[in-house]
């Protein structure tokens, strides 16, 4: 972690950003206490950019600060993850269920723009940049509903997710080429355009689990 500052940054962006950077990376682990005396000399910093990047960090859900324990990166249990994933599989079931006869030409064309833009995220190897494709690609799916409970619950589950993926996602370590995730993504599109809910059920099954094992939980 080295506290360069680049530009308009303030401290606390650069101290957030270099931990941040340190937990997708692997560099620091699930359940680690983050050391302000640590972090400080390690950045030259003084604790006021220290505790607003943690508390920064916390809102974002990778850090748990612990009142008179101090700050832990966040290390959810396997059966809390997923409990998560069980959870969205039921949401993005509901979602196919209520879009699968409904689904515009315009619609579909968003959902390969988003599979477009996530294959530049392999090449770019941009985890975040990932994330956040991913996630509107999956939105893009519920807003069609028009059901603002589940829009609102969908991107509650989506986000925290998101949290595990950051932590645990074998996203840096993998063959991405290889592994090709876009394509569960292209066989969706795929049963939308055929307005196939069976094989939309299937795929979402299929989905859910793939995103599972993608993690490195065990």
């Amino acid at each position: 972690m080295q506290a360069a500052v680049r530009g308009n940054q303030s401290m606390t962006e650069v101290v957030y950003q270099a931990l941040k950077e340190a937990i997708l990376l692997r560099d620091i682990s699930p359940g680690t206490q983050l050391v302000e005396q640590t972090i400080g000399k390690t950045m030259n910093v003084s604790r006021t950019p220290i505790r607003n990047a943690m508390k920064k960090l916390n809102q974002e859900g990778l850090v748990q600060i612990i009142p008179n324990r101090g700050a832990f990166v966040v290390e959810p249990s396997v059966e809390e993850i997923k409990q998560a994933f069980h959870m969205r599989r039921q949401l993005e079931k509901m979602t196919v269920e209520l879009i699968s006869e409904t689904m515009t030409t315009e619609e579909i064309e968003k959902l390969e723009s988003w599979i477009e833009h996530e294959k530049e995220t392999y090449q770019t190897r941009d985890i975040l940049q990932y994330i956040e494709v991913n996630k509107q690609f999956h939105m893009t799916l519920v807003r069609q509903t028009n059901h603002p409970f589940l829009i609102d619950f969908t991107e509650r589950m989506l986000d925290q997710i998101n949290v595990y993926l950051m932590l645990y996602d074998v996203f840096y370590d993998e063959n991405l080429d290889e592994k090709k995730r876009f394509k569960e993504h292209e066989w969706i599109v795929e049963a939308l355009k055929e307005r196939n809910l069976p094989r939309l059920f299937t795929l979402v099954d299929q989905h859910m689990e793939e995103s599972l094992a993608y993690m490195a939980i065990d």
